[in-house]
């Protein structure tokens, strides 16, 4: 039989700490899960229903053949309108029922087979990136985040590094270390506010000011150099830092 391979963008989702939910979250967590995505793909005129879909459990993953689009949609503007349906999902619900994913998209060969279901390494490369330690550590230290985009080092230096889509400075590396697999990927954290607020510049010294006048009995101010000195009990209106 000869193979016809085809290219395709994969798009893989997994929701964080989703084993310790009930059956009832759990149920919960797949339907908003498939709404969010497919309201999210068809803002971005793909129609998910003519998508190829597989289910993992925890996600989904969807495969968008580059006759449908081009892998810059895995991209632009669809992460930032999914952290907007994760947003509006979080104020709507409980923090119990909140989503908050891993994305990892990448792109490559895939192989249809006879029963409708897809193989290929690229499916293999986006599952080591999407179970990678380092998504679930950064979303662990950014709180505040929806989510995480997670690409693989091809995926961003061939579509990031065109400079047609997100900007590559908003990325930085990681470690993707998955059974056999130990290589790089990038990873993008939309929205996320720094952990900490930059130090501000050394202040200038303080000119030397003239010594205070000698106290007195009595309530008053006192003007000393350019500095005002308050003598005894002094009544005002609001006072203002």
């Amino acid at each position: 039989m000869r193979l016809e391979p085809q290219h395709h963008t994969i798009i893989a989702t997994d929701v964080a700490k989703s084993s310790g939910r009930n059956d009832a979250l759990l149920m919960r967590m797949r339907r908003d899960l498939r709404e969010i995505l497919a309201e999210t793909l068809r803002r971005q005129g793909l129609d998910p229903d003519r998508l190829t879909r597989i289910d993992d459990g925890d996600g989904y993953r969807y495969l968008i053949p580059s006759a449908v689009a081009p892998p810059q949609a895995a991209l632009d503007p669809f992460v930032a309108r999914l952290g907007i349906e994760l947003r509006m999902h979080r104020e709507a619900a409980n923090e119990a029922s909140r989503l908050r994913l891993r994305v990892a998209v990448h792109g490559g060969l895939l192989y249809a087979e006879p029963d409708g279901a897809y193989g290929g390494v690229a499916l293999k490369d986006c599952a080591r990136l999407l179970d990678a330690d380092a998504g679930r550590d950064l979303l662990a230290a950014h709180p505040q985040a929806e989510l995480v985009l997670l690409l693989t080092d091809v995926f961003y230096r061939e579509v990031v590094g065109s400079g047609t889509t997100l900007d590559p400075g908003a990325f930085h590396k990681i470690k993707i270390k998955v059974k056999e697999t130990d290589r790089t990927g990038w990873a993008y954290l939309p929205g996320a506010v720094p952990s900490a607020a930059p130090e501000p510049p050394p202040l200038s010294p303080a000119p030397p000011t003239s010594p205070a006048p000698a106290a007195v009995p009595h309530s008053g101010v006192w003007v000393s150099g350019d500095r005002p000195i308050f003598h005894g009990p002094v009544v005002g209106g609001d006072h203002h830092a």
